[in-house]
């Protein structure tokens, strides 16, 4: 083979390139990025538009609908979601994965354009786009903030000095502050005034917009130079906003003072952060996909403890969350598996070979094997994650597989010849083309997980790439590295001096082997006289796999237990901020005295996520902070429950979920959510609504559900005021006018700035009916002053109501939606999706109304559809390698035969640790159907090589080629095999997430191999004693027919 050869007579130039790839190996290990997981999303865009004032059904139709049909012209979009909600309008714009977002901000940009003039006037500037990065949404780093400071000081503090220093890291993508307080100037009307006066509050709002501006006007000629020209009008104290002349009584100017109070004040808070009944600030800091966890915390933390020390202690922090500390931890964990791996395939060659030097030469190729990965990975763009871990640890029993091959052919040579170059040429030469076929189809079975798509190929991508580096670079180990040095350093074993005890170990190491040979050609004697009962043991092995699978739980993966978990609280519609602190502080208790583990725990009180838009005063959720899992008896799936059935008992008026949080809680974002999902979608919001309801009522009913809810809240109400276009239009009254006067009368609204030397303080004019009770009397003093100076009531035009609303609107894809979500009991979703789905299907339902399942309940279903087809895929073109390498068809399919037997043991070894079906144990069936088949190929192969050497009867080859390959055989098995124990036996931080890869891997090759010692040589006696009958039966038809064509003639 050209490339052995070339390592055996330019050893230089190999030493040389080696050491290049040692060195940037080592320089792309130092500069990739280290996280927990790939980042878990595709490429997507919001736009968010805010409506200050406006409910849920004003947005979705005033705005939403308007941006939706805008941007479905736009190219590349799979999927449009959008939700309205009081004040707020968010379309998401998810594309396809290979779109790049940000070429697309410019056509989003002018489509926004081209509808500015049909959107509403009373919008919050320019609707807001946001690139939407799957780390965007999660903080990696969380701190709660206590201090003596008052809480304005501490804030001002926080956002001046703090603030700007994290966004300078390297890889921030923001910074949010959570909490805090804040001074604005207050404009609060006395509508009595006003009345009195005869003005009308949209008078005040126009004086405060049109009398608070820099307006630029262009250049001036000035002392001979063309100088910028601004006229310069802003408020420049609290007195000239005071003094604001708004008004005539008369001949008598009406000021701004004499009809409002105008102070600065604190801000009324939206969100608040509590614990054990105090208040907090958080600092929650996010990253870009391409920003390194690890370094952006060790950074920050470096600044927070500068904090402490500039302001003497009077600032500390505590964290809540910290994912560089997961994802070392877990980082570590299966870092020490591979290790352990690693070691224990070492000791096995050790063992089995005898000899230190062929031991270095194999256990080499694991390391160089390794980098060579590394490379290909920073390369790519990929960076050091569980997954990529997984793949390299998954790697090391395979790595190892071409090494041996060569080595042992090398071995054999070089105890012939004695010529340690010409043994190492020869003996890579003869096993070469086999160590590289055998390689492809180990590819063969990853590359198609390259080309999945969606959430499941941005999961699976980096672990399949990670070994098919790997394996690559194995065989190129193998046919070059092992050559090299095996001309250089390997001597005959005689010459070799070593102690009596080792001796003594080898002996009966060989020993033990020999007598395994010599029992393994009994039993393989008796299994080939006994063949019916040998094929038919294998078909009830395989029936009993396909039945044993059954029992497996199901589910998209397996939870994890990083330390953290969330609780997400809403009281009943209507609850103000004040109502729910109290709830929130109870259950803060409880929880207190359920969970002694509890390190570190924060409230917000009046958001519904941590990275909430807007904020809703009836919701909370909660981020607990566990004790490291070597210092805690229960795992948090153990404390979930428990808080779960003790709050939802104990604390009335409110609904509590708790969820986990850490890694599953990241794995959420991009998956859609956790827990089981049912998508109620349809063109009529009514009809969606009452089949959700009905869907609710079934999964209430399931005996796996301990709750359900629906993605919204039907019980909410809102008060309107009913405007009559008929009256408007008569009295000279516009519809922006009354709901302009209403909006500031009833919720306040932002009129400008007010700068002054100490700071930038927001104005907001609000009224004296704020938080008071409204009736119908209201409308009796409130009032417009029309162009023709007429002071108008409401009541002149309008009719207050009160009406059922929905608290959000959903939509998808333009089609109106609601998701029924229900939190399960145990992790499988297998009995509930059966159980649910089939009573959906009998159900009438309204027509254009339908269903599907959603978020990770979908995500199961069309991942064992996708791998089931790569599976399919996989198999097929190891047997278009095989059918090259042999050029036979029929003698791939006997290899073949021991891929399905590998399934018993994948479910045995699943069910062994009490591991459910996921996406990482499917991931193991694909792998096995590339090394199971690695057994069968050296049984076949050396047969047909004894075959044309020799003339001997078919059974005695069989016998001899078997036991021959028994012991390379069981030494790449067991290598293998103790390369992934580690993994299987993994415990601690994201030990969850990839243990069930080792499970399976372990059981199924375990088993597989097993049986393939058994039934493969069976099917190739009965495959090549059928080809001869079928040859003799050939063979008489020919003589028969010459016979005839002689009595003819």
């Amino acid at each position: 083979m050209i490339f052995s050869d070339f390592s055996v007579k330019h050893p230089v130039i190999i030493s040389i390139l080696l050491a290049i790839l040692l060195v940037f190996g080592l320089i792309a290990l130092t500069a990739l990025n280290y996280e927990m997981i790939p980042a878990v999303g595709l490429p997507s865009a919001v736009i968010v538009t805010t409506y200050p004032g406006a409910s849920a059904n004003d947005v979705e139709k005033d705005i939403t609908r308007i941006i939706e049909n805008q941007m479905s012209t736009l190219p590349g979009i799979q999927n449009m979601n959008s939700t309205s909600s009081n004040s707020f309008s968010t379309v998401s714009l998810e594309f396809r994965k290979d779109v790049n977002v940000r070429d697309k901000l410019p056509q989003i940009r002018e489509l926004l354009n081209g509808i500015r003039g049909q959107l509403p006037e009373g919008i919050q500037g320019e609707p807001v786009i946001y690139i939407v990065e799957a780390s965007a949404f999660l903080p990696i780093f969380s701190v709660r903030i206590d201090s003596s400071m008052n809480k304005e000081d501490l804030t001002k503090y926080l956002e001046d000095t703090i603030s700007p220093a994290l966004s300078r890291i390297d890889g921030v993508s923001k910074i949010n502050i959570v909490g805090g307080n804040k001074r604005e100037a207050v404009v609060n009307v006395n509508t009595w005034e006003l009345e009195s006066r005869k003005l009308s509050v949209l008078q005040i709002y126009e004086a405060l917009q049109y009398n608070n501006l820099n307006v630029p006007a262009g250049s001036a000629s000035f002392r001979g130079k063309s100088i910028a020209f601004t006229a310069s009008g802003k408020f420049k104290s609290l007195d000239e906003l005071k003094n604001l002349p708004v008004g005539y009584s008369g001949s008598t100017l009406i000021y701004l003072k004499d009809v409002a109070d105008i102070e600065i004040k604190e801000q009324k808070p939206e969100i608040v952060i509590r614990e054990s009944g105090n208040e907090y600030v958080m600092i929650d800091i996010l990253k870009r996909d391409e920003g390194n966890t690890i370094f952006i915390v060790e950074e920050a933390k470096k600044i927070f403890d500068t904090m402490v020390v500039n302001t003497y202690g009077a600032v500390q922090y505590r964290i809540v969350s910290d994912h560089s500390e997961t994802t070392k931890t877990s980082l570590k964990t299966v870092l020490e598996t591979g290790i352990t791996g690693l070691l224990l395939t070492i000791f096995v060659i050790l063992l089995v070979l005898h000899d230190w030097r062929a031991t270095i030469i194999i256990s080499l190729s694991i390391p160089l094997s390794i980098l060579f990965a590394v490379l290909g990975l920073y390369a790519t763009g990929r960076s050091i994650n569980l997954l990529t871990l997984s793949g390299m640890v998954v790697a090391i029993g395979m790595i190892v597989d071409n090494s041996i091959v060569i080595l042992e052919n090398t071995f054999n040579k070089f105890s012939q010849t004695h010529n340690k170059k010409e043994a190492a040429r020869s003996g890579a030469a003869e096993m070469g083309g086999a160590v590289l076929a055998s390689t492809l189809t180990s590819i063969c079975v990853f590359a198609p997980l390259l080309f999945l798509r969606g959430i499941i190929g941005i999961i699976l991508n980096d672990l399949s790439l990670t070994i098919v580096y790997a394996l690559a670079a194995s065989a190129l180990v193998a046919v070059i590295v092992v050559p090299w040095l095996s001309s250089l350093i390997l001597k005959k074993e005689d010459t070799v001096k070593k102690p009596a005890w080792l001796l003594f170990i080898q002996n009966k190491i060989d020993a033990a082997i020999n007598a395994l040979t010599t029992a393994y050609r009994k039993l393989l004697t008796f299994a080939l006289e006994n063949k019916f009962y040998v094929i038919a043991l294998a078909v009830t092995i395989f029936f009993s796999g396909i039945f044993l699978l059954t029992s497996l739980k199901v589910n998209f993966l397996p939870p994890s237990d990083t330390g953290e978990f969330e609780i997400r609280i809403a009281t009943p519609a209507g609850y103000s901020l004040t109502e729910t602190i109290k709830k929130v502080d109870e259950i803060n208790k409880l929880v207190n005295d359920l969970v002694p583990e509890i390190e570190t725990a924060v409230y917000y009180v009046g958001s519904s996520s941590v990275n909430a838009i807007s904020s809703v005063p009836n919701r909370a959720i909660a981020r607990i902070r566990l004790i490291p899992n070597n210092m805690r008896k229960r795992s948090v799936q153990e404390i979930i429950p428990v808080v779960q059935k003790e709050v939802m008992q104990k604390i009335t008026n409110c609904d509590v979920t708790v969820l986990n949080g850490g890694f599953d809680a990241l794995l959420a974002l991009g998956t859609g959510g956790q827990g089981f999902k049912i998508e109620i979608y349809g063109p009529k919001l009514a009809d969606v609504v009452e089949t959700a309801n009905k869907t609710l009522e079934l999964m209430n009913m399931d005996p796996d559900m301990f709750k359900a809810e629906l993605s919204v809240r039907t019980d909410a109400e809102e008060l309107y005021i009913d405007l009559s276009q008929t009256y408007m239009g008569s009295l000279g009254v516009t519809p922006y006018e009354a709901g302009i006067t209403s909006r500031i009368l009833f919720n306040g609204m932002e009129a400008g700035k007010l700068r002054l030397e100490n700071g930038d303080y927001p104005i907001r004019i609000t009224s004296d009916l704020i938080d008071k009770p409204i009736n119908e009397d209201v409308l009796n003093r409130l009032a417009i002053v029309t162009r023709d100076k007429r002071f108008i009531t409401f009541s002149a035009f309008s009719e207050m109501k009160l009406r059922p609303t929905l608290s959000i609107i959903e939509r998808r894809n333009r089609n109106f939606s609601i998701e029924v979500i229900g939190y399960l009991k145990t992790d499988d979703q297998s009995g509930v999706m059966n159980r649910v789905i089939g009573k959906l299907k009998t159900m009438k339902i309204p027509g254009g109304v339908k269903f599907n399942t959603a978020g990770t309940t979908a995500l199961i279903s069309d991942s064992i559809t996708s791998l089931s087809i790569v599976l399919a895929i996989s198999v097929f073109l190891v047997y278009c390698v095989m059918v090259i390498q042999f050029e036979r068809y029929l003698q791939p399919l006997i290899i073949m035969s021991s891929i399905p037997l590998c399934l018993v043991g994948v479910v045995l070894g699943l069910l062994l640790w009490n591991s459910s079906m996921s996406i990482i144990a499917m991931l193991a069936l694909i792998t096995l159907g590339g090394t199971v088949v690695n057994n069968a190929i050296v049984l076949v192969d050396y047969a047909n090589l004894l075959r044309t050497q020799s003339d001997r009867p078919l059974r005695e080859i069989i016998l001899d080629a078997c036991s021959n390959r028994l012991k390379p055989i069981l030494m790449t098995a067991t290598t293998t095999l103790l390369g992934v124990l580690p993994m299987a036996l993994a415990h601690g931080n994201g030990s969850e997430v990839y243990a069930p890869l080792g499970q399976a891997i372990f059981g199924g090759l375990f088993s597989s191999t097993i049986i393939t010692l058994l039934l493969v040589p069976v099917l190739y006696e009965t495959l090549e004693h059928g080809k001869v009958r079928v040859k003799g039966f050939i063979k008489k038809l020919e003589t028969v027919s010459d016979y005839n064509e002689g009595n003819v003639e």
